[in-house]
């Protein structure tokens, strides 16, 4: 027992010593492991996420202490990371956080991943309004990005966000408490014009589910495999449904010269203008996003 013991303890010895990975060669191994799956500039920009995120290793570490000694646990580490990104997995979902607006989010499966396109909804937001008490509404709220990032900028509003989902309300209170913004939250079906906080709104805003099962194929394999169906697809091929829903709910709790904001699928823009105009809406404006695509609607009531 004795002597197995001591092989053992040489063979651990001996393996240890043989153990040598740089930060370099890792990085590199991060890169080689996952080019079959994404584009070579977005394999680039996830292995910096990987080791600024995970390791605590800023780009230029990388460069300057490309020697360094990579540690055995920390390889372990990696090669866990590496199996969850070659399964297609969202990097944002595998740290656990994604940028928005300039504040790191909290995310999971149960929340979509917060896009570029509806910071553009935000900033057109905070262009269209002041500071003023005033209630607003988000409807469909997921990680809470929009009315957390809304409330930070405008401090006089009173900011209210809903949710269908159970779990995404959980992550959204998670956002604001550390973000250190109030929100009033609660669950409700705006499918049903359910109003929780049995208030009128001055402004409410919604990106609401608006991909349609026939555009399901095009999706990569990374949204369809992670994000949550139910935050992404409207029912069937009704890309409306929850826009002309919305529209029912604002006609009924928006206050007269509210605002109405939509983000909406680019192929449905004019569409959706047109649910504005057959509800009198007036001064409505389709805007396109950084890409030229129809991206945001805005309506006053």
């Amino acid at each position: 027992m004795q002597i197995e013991k001591v092989f053992n303890q040489k063979k651990f010895f001996i393996c240890a010593i043989n153990y040598s990975m740089t930060i370099n060669s890792a990085f590199q191994n991060l890169l080689d492991s996952i080019y079959d799956s994404y584009e070579r500039e977005e394999a680039e920009m996830i292995a910096r996420i990987v080791f600024e995120d995970v390791f605590d290793l800023k780009p230029s570490n990388i460069v300057i202490d490309a020697d360094k000694e990579f540690s055995l646990e920390k390889n372990d580490k990696l090669t866990h990371i590496i199996q969850r990104l070659k399964n297609n997995e969202p990097v944002q979902y595998v740290t656990g956080k994604a940028f928005f607006y300039g504040n790191e989010f909290i995310v999971n499966q149960s929340v979509l991943i917060p896009r570029p396109e509806t910071e553009e909804l935000v900033q057109l937001i905070l262009q269209s309004t002041s500071n003023k008490k005033q209630n607003i509404l988000d409807i469909g709220t997921g990680s809470g990005c929009i009315a957390i990032s809304i409330k930070e900028n405008l401090l006089d509003a009173e900011v209210h966000a809903t949710d269908i989902s159970e779990k995404a309300l959980e992550l959204a209170k998670r956002n604001s408490e550390k973000l250190k913004q109030q929100i009033h939250f609660a669950q409700s079906d705006i499918l049903q014009l359910e109003n929780p906080f049995n208030i009128q709104f001055d402004i409410i805003i919604s990106n609401p589910p608006y991909i349609t099962e026939s555009e399901k194929s095009s999706l990569d394999k990374n949204v369809i495999e992670f994000e949550p169906h139910e935050s992404l697809f409207a029912i069937g091929d009704d890309a409306l449904i929850f826009y002309r829903k919305i529209i029912e709910f604002a006609n009924k709790f928006l206050n007269e010269d509210g605002q109405l904001f939509f983000e909406v699928n680019q192929q449905y823009g004019k569409e959706v203008v047109k649910l504005f105009t057959e509800n009198n809406f007036r001064n409505i404006e389709l805007k396109k996003d950084i890409n030229g695509n129809d991206r945001m609607v805005k309506a006053f009531f």
